[in-house]
């Protein structure tokens, strides 16, 4: 007898998130972030997500009237069939270029402070043939693996951020609104990218044990986010000051100038193996959710078999570019155009159920 394959927990699933979106804490989105509103670097995750809240909260309103449904079968439903195939559509090569330069940054980390003399498409193949490989495990896999690793990982960058506060000040900070308030309110819209992924990880909702314990889950891990990114960033100022603008990764600098005393003078590569961990659970999730999306989009129900596939478009696409420079605009560029999409699809999917009276409805079937 065949079994039904077991559900993600909220503990999973709020692993999961908050691996997959404190990541961008330790790339080069903080020195891109920085070079618009300087020293008010660290106001911009706490405005972004003020911002975000709101149509995040809109949409997990609206998926709720319809339990058990992923963000898919919620834009076909409420869209109809022509509409919302163009509006998925959309998503899935929003997505799509994300993945393929989001993983060749990391690459590029990769080859520039710990293999500078292997070639970065040998690094950049590895990277997605290991992630293909565990997406093709499914979702409960990456979720265990979640699990397991969350409390090490984030009790590592703890440490790390905690150990470099000895060469740090925290005058970096001032004048505290940096170019002022225009510009920072003008530039805060950059920070959507940070959190965009909450917005997929809508993909995952027939997954998990139940509605109430993905909303809770979605949540926590925003919250939490919140105030690590905050963190994260708010450290790099201090440590690092006006010279954060010249960083391409400041994590991995920084952790270049922890010491444990003079036994232990170069524990980098601790830290460097736990963040590699990390990224292999993020790009491996974001490989499955992609491949989920094709799927839902040509009504693919074995959507797994083609994830390799996927792993291969994107290990091409994020290859095209031979700057380090180039691969950060375009992953910006695409990051900055994900989130004002995404809002306005979750605001939209709002409106449209509202007109359509589905929250009236569904009050009556729970009055009943």
């Amino acid at each position: 007898m065949d079994q039904q394959p077991r559900k993600l927990g909220i503990r999973e699933y709020v692993s999961m998130a908050i691996l997959m979106v404190g990541a961008k804490g330790t790339e080069d989105t903080p020195t891109i972030l920085y070079k618009a509103v300087q020293n008010a670097l660290w106001m911009i995750p706490i405005l972004a997500a003020v911002i975000f809240v709101i149509p995040l909260h809109l949409l997990l309103k609206t998926l709720s009237l319809y339990p058990g449904k992923d963000l898919f079968s919620v834009i076909r439903k409420l869209f109809g069939k022509s509409i919302g195939f163009f509006v998925c559509l959309l998503i899935f090569l929003l997505c799509s270029m994300g993945i393929s330069f989001d993983s060749r940054s990391y690459t590029n980390i990769i080859w520039t402070y710990y293999f500078p003399t292997t070639p970065i498409l040998v690094l950049f193949a590895m990277l997605m043939t290991i992630c293909a490989y565990g997406a093709k495990k499914g979702i409960q896999h990456i979720g265990s693996v979640s699990y397991l690793v969350i409390f090490y990982t984030v009790v590592a960058l703890y440490i790390a951020l905690l150990l470099s506060t000895q060469s740090g000040t925290i005058r970096a900070i001032f004048p505290i609104l940096g170019p002022g308030p225009l510009k920072i309110l003008k530039d805060s819209y950059l920070g959507l990218s940070l959190f965009i992924d909450f917005f997929l990880f809508t993909i995952f909702i027939p997954f998990v044990s139940s509605g109430r314990d993905f909303r809770k889950g979605t949540w926590l891990a925003f919250i939490f986010i919140t105030v690590q990114i905050t963190l994260i960033v708010l450290t790099y100022l201090c440590m690092f000051d006006t010279s954060l603008g010249t960083i391409g990764y400041p994590f991995h600098t920084l952790i270049r100038f922890i010491s444990l005393g003079s036994y232990l003078p170069n524990v980098e590569i601790l830290f460097f193996i736990i963040w590699l961990m990390s990224a292999f659970i993020r790009f491996t999730a974001f490989l499955y959710i992609n491949g989920m999306m094709f799927g839902l989009l040509f009504k693919i129900k074995e959507f797994d078999y083609i994830i390799p596939a996927l792993a291969v478009i994107y290990l091409l696409i994020g290859s095209i570019p031979e700057s380090t420079i180039v691969v950060s605009q375009i992953k910006m560029f695409t990051s900055s155009a994900a989130g004002p999409v995404f809002i306005t699809i979750s605001v939209m999917l709002w409106i449209t159920a509202k007109l359509r009276g589905e929250f009236k409805h569904a009050k009556k079937r729970s009055s009943m």
